[in-house]
Formats: C-alpha cells, sequence, structure tokens
C-alpha cells in the first residue's frame, strides 16, 4: 500500500504542472488566440520557481506565512482575471467552475509552499552552525545564598583545563556585577567538588555537563544533593573545526554521531557521549558503513593528551563535538565532516514518528527494569523489563531505547550494547529512506527538530534528500565494532582509576581498512 501510494504522489507532482499548461491551452484556444509559446511559458515559469526555491533554501529562513497567503491570492486572482476576460467565456456558471478552479489551485499552492516553509524552518532548528555551552554557579546545600548577588566575597573554583573560554566568559560577566572576584583553580572535577564540601571555596563554577558527569562517579552520585544552583550563564561558541562537505550527493562523507544519556531534552551539547558511531558514507555506492566505538575506550584527550575513557570527552568541547571528533580522527585516520547529536528522550520520539521499527536480535534477552526520570532528570526511562527474542523485532520508541540500553544480560556488556544501538540505527536508516515515510514526514521532522542537533547546513540535509528521492535505491549498510581489553586505569576527568577498555590495536586496524575500502569505493 505504502508504493501505491508513493507512486500516486509522484504522480500528481509531474501531472499537475502538465494539467495547468493543457488548461491554458484550452483558454487559448476558446479564445481565438494560438501561438502564445506554452511551452516556453512553461519552461521559463518552472526555472523561475527553481529559482525562487533555490534562493529560499540557500537563504536559510522561511517566509513569513502572511507573504505566502498574499502570494496564493495574487496568484489566483491572476487567473481569476485571465478567465473573466475571456470574450466567449461570460456564462456566469462558467466563471463559477472557473473560479473554483482558481482557487483550488490557490489553496494547492499555499499548502504546497507552507508544508515546503515547515521542512525549511525545521531544518533551521535542527542545523547548527555553533554550541551553547552552559555553566552554572552551585554552593553548599545549607549555604545562605539564594541568588547570584549574594555571593559578594565569596571564593569561586574552577576547573583549570575545562572550559576554559565560558569560564572567563562568566567571571568577567560576574566581575561586572559584582567587582573583583576571587578564584582558584583544580585540574579535575572531583577535586573542585572535594574543595566545595571542604571549604577551601564558597561556591564552584561547573559546566553543567559536568555536573552530570559528577553525578555518575563514585563516591559523588550525591552531588546534587549535597549542593545547590544559584546561577546559570549561557556562552555561544561558533563551530569552526569542522569544514562543510560541498560535495556531500557525489563524494564519501564522515558522521560522528552521538548518544548522550542526558534527561533534560534541551541539553544535547556538552554531556556525555554513551553510543559513539562512526557513520562512513558513499553516494556513488549507495554503501554505509557504520562503526561503533565503545563508551569506555581509553584515549588521549586531545587538549591536554591525558587519557580518559570516550564517553568524557564532549564533556570538554567547548565548539560543537570538537574534542571526540579529534580523538577518532587519530584513532581512526579519518576527521568526521558532521556530528549529529541525539538524547535518548529523542530516540524514542524519532522511533514512533517512523512508526515503529525492525530490529534484528542475534538472541533472547531480557533486560532490566529501570524507574522513570522524575522532574530533574534522574532515573531511567523504563520501568518494566522488556523482552526480546532471536531475529527480527518489531519496536516502538521504549522498546527501541530499551534494546539500546541494555548491557548486563550479555557477557560483553558495552560491547555488545554497542552493536545493539547500530541495529537501532540501522533499522532507522532503512525505514527513512523508504518510501513508506512520506506518509509520515510531518511527524518524523517534528520529532527530529526537538531532538537532535547537528552542524550539517541546510543545503546539505537537502542535498542528501533529494538524491534518496532521486535514486529510490536502498543502501547496503554493514556494521563494525572496535574490540579492546577491560582494564582499570587512571582517568583524568576522575582523577582515580576507572575500569576502562583498552583499545585492541588489531581491531583498530581491521576499521582503518574498511574505512579506507568504503572511501575508495
Amino acid at each position: 500500500m505504502n508504493t501505491v501510494y508513493f507512486l500516486v504522489q509522484q504522480t500528481m507532482f509531474f501531472s499537475i504542472p502538465l494539467l495547468i499548461v493543457a488548461l491554458g491551452g484550452m483558454f487559448s484556444e476558446r479564445s481565438g488566440v494560438v501561438n502564445i509559446a506554452l511551452e516556453g511559458i512553461m519552461i521559463m515559469g518552472a526555472f523561475s520557481s527553481i529559482l525562487f526555491i533555490n534562493i529560499v533554501q540557500s537563504s536559510g529562513a522561511a517566509l513569513p506565512p502572511q507573504l505566502l497567503l498574499l502570494l496564493a491570492v495574487l496568484a489566483g486572482l491572476n487567473v481569476l482575471f485571465a478567465v473573466t476576460q475571456l470574450p466567449r467565456w461570460r456564462n456566469k456558471l462558467w466563471k463559477l467552475v472557473l473560479g473554483v478552479v482558481a482557487l483550488v489551485l490557490s489553496a494547492g499552492m499555499i499548502y504546497a509552499t507552507v508544508a515546503t516553509n515547515a521542512v525549511l524552518e525545521t531544518l533551521s532548528r535542527v542545523s547548527s552552525t555553533g554550541s551553547v555551552k552552559t555553566v552554572v554557579v552551585r554552593v553548599r546545600e545549607n549555604d545562605s545564598a539564594q541568588e547570584i548577588g549574594d555571593t559578594f566575597g565569596y571564593t569561586y573554583g574552577y576547573l583549570a583545563q575545562t572550559d576554559t573560554d565560558t569560564t572567563d566568559a562568566l567571571l568577567t560577566h560576574l566581575e561586572e556585577g559584582l567587582g573583583q572576584v576571587k578564584a582558584k583553580s583544580y585540574d579535575t572535577p572531583t577535586a573542585l567538588a572535594d574543595a566545595l564540601y571542604n571549604r577551601e571555596v564558597d561556591a564552584v563554577i561547573l559546566g553543567k555537563g559536568m555536573v552530570s558527569t559528577l553525578k555518575q562517579t563514585d563516591g559523588y552520585k550525591d552531588f546534587t544533593s549535597r549542593t545547590r544552583e544559584i546561577y546559570t550563564y549561557d556562552v555561544t561558541h561558533e563551530s569552526d573545526t569542522i569544514a562543510p562537505n560541498a560535495n556531500i550527493s557525489r563524494q564519501p562523507f564522515v558522521v560522528y554521531c552521538s548518544g548522550t544519556d542526558e534527561r533534560i531534552s534541551d541539553t544535547l551539547l556538552n554531556t556525555r557521549s554513551d553510543a559513539n558511531i562512526l557513520a562512513v558514507g558513499n553516494p556513488s555506492t549507495h554503501k554505509i558503513l557504520l562503526v561503533n566505538i565503545p563508551r569506555d575506550y581509553y584515549l588521549p584527550l586531545p587538549f591536554n593528551g591525558e587519557m580518559d575513557k570516550l564517553t568524557h570527552f564532549s564533556v570538554y568541547s567547548d565548539k560543537g563535538m570538537d574534542e571526540p571528533i579529534e580523538a577518532l580522527n587519530t584513532l581512526l585516520g579519518v576527521k568526521a565532516d558532521y556530528y549529529a547529536r541525539v538524547n535518548f528522550s529523542g530516540l524514542m520520539d524519532i522511533v514512533d514518528a517512523l512508526g515503529g521499527v525492525d530490529v534484528t536480535s542475534p538472541v533472547d534477552f531480557t533486560t532490566v527494569a529501570m524507574e522513570m526520570p522524575n522532574e530533574n532528570g534522574d532515573g531511567g526511562y523504563h520501568d518494566e523489563a522488556f523482552t526480546f527474542t532471536e531475529g527480527v523485532n518489531h519496536l516502538n520508541g521504549r522498546e527501541a531505547l530499551a534494546f539500546s540500553r541494555e548491557r548486563s544480560a550479555f557477557a560483553q556488556g558495552d560491547v555488545q550494547r554497542g552493536r545493539n544501538q547500530m541495529a537501532v540505527l540501522q533499522a532507522i536508516i532503512d525505514k527513512a529512506t523508504s518510501p513508506a515515510i512520506l506518509s509520515g514526514y510531518q511527524d518524523v521532522l517534528k520529532a527530529v527538530s526537538g531532538s537532535v542537533l547537528t552542524n550539517m547546513p541546510q543545503q546539505d540535509i537537502l542535498k542528501l534528500v533529494k538524491l534518496q528521492l532521486e535514486d529510490k535505491v536502498d543502501w547496503d549498510i554493514s556494521t563494525y565494532t572496535l574490540s579492546g581489553t577491560t582494564d582499570m586505569q587512571d582517568c583524568f576527568t576522575t582523577g582515580f582509576p576507572l575500569s576502562v577498555l583498552v583499545p585492541d590495536e588489531s581491531s583498530v586496524a581491521a576499521a582503518r581498512r574498511m574505512i579506507r575500502e568504503l572511501i575508495n569505493g
């Protein structure tokens, strides 16, 4: 049925312009006017329309609905004027009929233009050329300060090697309101938290993502209950580390896909990356390679060379996702042209908007039930256990999330979880590139708008959409998961040993080879 819907829709797209020209030809013949060059008018009209759409798309701005309505009304009035001036068509009945036709055409123009405008508006919300880094000021839970003005004379603690530009911006902002601010630097988040607990400082400055990281660190899980947030400050950073690929529909491209376990829907950047997948695509061969890099992969931080788990790298990114992208470039020898960031609640929305996805499970397994998140974003996403069977499973949003997050049921833990995450991503790509998506594209756009953040420009997204609509072929998707050895090693973020996955060099070499082969075609 979806195929029939797709064929009918495409037929209407191509037949309506021809029908309009035929209507014009009928008017001219009945009025005694011949040789009016309808073919040339059609070509010039098509050129003008394409030029108009191209200008709107390139500008990145959606037209106001009032202007769209005005244009549609003018088009309808133009048709009505032409009809009423034909000498042989004075009959009231025919005027009425042709008037209805004109109004229908106008309504069609309104709908088509508004729909196009909605797509462009959605893409403008999804695409981003920069990132907003949020820092907060926290005090001890029993501190008397209720707002930032109450901290006059306080000593502020901050991280010396983290969020430096953002912290400097906040300190400058505070000095404008409070006068000279006393500040002390610390090397790690845990040392900073200890300084606040031990009253070495009166308040601390932390990125919002670092607060979330502390909550997940042994010995500091009660950080948000022992402290209070009294001030929030946003700093915008323009992304200048990732160059757009101008030929994305013709040349290979690389996208860093990052999933965050952050429950707060509007917090997408500068939080831990619990899913890390490098998607390498070649539009000429219609092949995609998904490379999963486990969250616990033990790698050097690009900005200081200190060793840490990959999941922490995005916390240190001031501009988009520069830190994990640079680290993966060093590891795999290929730099991502773009990034796409999604939180786990957004994953549920996208899958539901697609009408569910078909995911293949390698084994039977049951997930561990977790509590639902509270108003602070604490807790899990599913308060029930889900059972999956070996083979194909049709999953809704909650089921897809549970499938993606489970690790306790597997001997390989995070490694198998990474494979499951790639299976879900593959299912989403398959569904999103199928004709079935056409009937629900507006719901999908709405879900993506609120759940995904990417630096891919609008024109590049539209190039990929156009490529798929024109070619209508299935992409050949292959997957690969990097392996390693579990060990306890010192991590920069915590300042003490954590369980990590030391990279297996042969596995890394195999991934490099697969990426190179796909890019070369």
